[in-house]
């Protein structure tokens, strides 16, 4: 039985790209793992705070304050009960939104989600990963920079397999309305491999 855990962190709830795009893979996820589970994190809507000195502090204590670690080890735990992760992310003045940025300062922690310091190695094996991306421009490189980003720190913490289903150009509705059929597809074909 599958597990796959959905990350949004958009600021629309009525009206994002990314989160529509999000629904679409979760109908057709839930299509193929009849029995398969889905859990939902949503950084906006369920608040999560900036790292703070204190949260660092615990992380680095042989003897760590528990209550400063307690929404840390949450997050680690819903990504080690995790098979898939899918990242919902629009971007926001050319990079991710704060609110997922406090999210991976949380769960990027060495001895847990990490090991070594000066050759990292993630703990974070044999998942995959889908990011879904939105903009307003055209990306001009091959990965978008949300996807660069997104891309270095799940690598970080182990997650090498990764599929990517960007919505760019948002700013043109016509043209966005081809870049969702088309990612659509890419999807249901994704999916079914």
């Amino acid at each position: 039985m599958n597990t796959l855990l959905r990350i949004d962190s958009s600021l629309r709830i009525e009206g994002s790209y990314s989160r529509t795009l999000g629904n679409f893979f979760v109908q057709q996820w839930k299509a193929k793992n009849p029995a398969g589970i889905i859990l939902e994190r949503d950084v906006n809507r369920q608040h999560i705070p900036h790292i703070t000195q204190q949260t660092v502090t615990a992380f680095f204590s042989d003897t760590p304050d528990a209550e400063s670690l307690t929404l840390s080890d949450e997050l680690i735990n819903e990504l080690y009960q995790t098979d898939e992760l899918l990242i919902t992310c629009p971007m926001y003045n050319y990079g991710i939104p704060s609110s997922l940025k406090a999210y991976f300062d949380l769960v990027i922690r060495t001895k847990k989600t990490f090991a070594g310091n000066k050759v990292p190695k993630g703990l974070l094996e044999n998942k995959r990963a889908y990011i879904i991306s939105s903009m307003g421009g055209i990306a001009a490189e091959e990965l978008n920079p949300l996807e660069n980003h997104l891309t270095q720190l799940l690598n970080h913490m182990g997650i090498r397999d990764i599929l990517y289903f960007p919505l760019d150009g948002t700013v043109d509705g016509v043209r966005t309305a081809q870049k969702i059929t088309v990612q659509q597809s890419e999807i249901l074909k994704q999916l079914d491999s």
